[in-house]
């Protein structure tokens, strides 16, 4: 059981976040909880499983079924000392940042990471600033390494459905080295390419906010710079029709990120509601363009790339495999990537 019988109450029928049968968006630190150990040198996701329905409860399994499957190495059932040998350092498979851990203490669920001080591609955007971006050298540093980890992601089978600066995490290449790598993080979404190993393709949405997902649109009202979720979602993906969708549609949400690192700001930034965001994105038959910021306009290369990765049509996407022969991608990856070059933008 994923709940110790002593600790099971009313919640898993009547979550607490629904009362008279009225619709109560619960704060999000109700379900989800951070902390991180310096020590052990793990950062961990706490899941209060008194909080969740029986639907969330097995939107909890799936994941943990998902992570297990994925995982080249056995994810542990406890939490151990990071000196310990069964303790894997280094926990990047398939361009995805897997748990060491995940373990259960009372009605708490436990999701165990390494730590990474360098944090994430959004702790450097500054969507505050007029030019809140990174160089066009960096981002292409980035953008590269996030490709190869897409490809690595949909070779293993597997679909993220969830990419944005704010899940690309700069993980350490070797203990002994100062130079950095990318890897997805935010795994809540992530799926097989094929339902059931069906020949058809996905036509199912994310799910979105459950509460131990750890985040609820209403948190994002009063924040200028916050957007929803499905803001990087394809057109496919919000169509929901009998054609489905498949790898192109992280094709275009990688494309947006694209944009994301180099204006520094969020796409349909401002736009809270989803349903507005569904129209947009229904409608919008244009291409999209690269926004121009003062003083540094985007060069004919990344402009190229990201109208290539955006197209609303995803038989026109690049593959990540074709991504990573273009000259741009290409000197992305020679370029080495540090925390020194980070720093400036801290």
């Amino acid at each position: 059981m994923l709940v110790e019988e002593d600790f099971i109450s009313a919640s898993i029928d009547v979550p607490v976040c629904a009362e008279n049968s009225e619709l109560v968006i619960s704060n999000v630190h109700d379900g989800v909880s951070y902390e991180y150990n310096t020590q052990r040198q793990t950062w961990i996701k706490i899941i209060k499983l008194e909080t969740c329905d029986r639907n969330e409860l097995s939107g909890i399994l799936n994941l943990i079924s998902q992570l297990q499957t994925l995982s080249p190495f056995r994810i542990l059932s406890q939490e151990t000392q990071v000196t310990d040998d069964r303790t894997p350092r280094n926990t990047k498979c398939c361009g995805v940042f897997l748990p060491q851990s995940i373990c259960l203490k009372g009605t708490d669920l436990k999701i165990v990471f390494p730590l990474c001080p360098a944090g994430s591609a959004w702790d450097i955007l500054r969507p505050q600033n007029v030019d809140g971006g990174l160089p066009e050298v960096l981002v292409a540093a980035i953008f590269a390494r996030a490709v190869r980890c897409l490809n690595n992601l949909h070779n293993a089978g597997w679909l993220h459905r969830a990419i944005c600066a704010r899940h690309l995490l700069f993980c350490g290449v070797a203990e002994d080295s100062s130079e950095l790598d990318v890897a997805f993080c935010g795994l809540g979404s992530m799926t097989p390419v094929r339902p059931f190993g069906s020949p058809a393709c996905r036509n199912d949405l994310p799910i979105l906010d459950a509460c131990w997902r750890g985040w609820h649109y209403q948190n994002f009202l009063d924040k200028v710079f916050g957007t929803h979720p499905v803001a990087w979602y394809s057109p496919e993906v919000l169509a929901q029709d009998f054609r489905g969708y498949g790898t192109p549609s992280d094709v275009y949400s990688l494309g947006l990120t694209l944009g994301e690192l180099f204006t520094g700001i969020s796409p349909f930034i401002g736009t809270i509601s989803p349903s507005t965001i569904f129209l947009k994105k229904l409608c919008l038959k244009e291409p999209l363009v690269l926004p121009s910021l003062p003083d540094r306009p985007p060069g004919p290369e990344i402009q190229r790339i990201f109208s290539l990765c955006t197209d609303a049509d995803p038989r026109r996407r690049p593959t990540t495999e074709e991504l990573l022969q273009e000259p741009w991608v290409a000197a992305g990856l020679s370029n080495k990537l540090t925390e020194e070059d980070l720093t400036p933008f801290r």
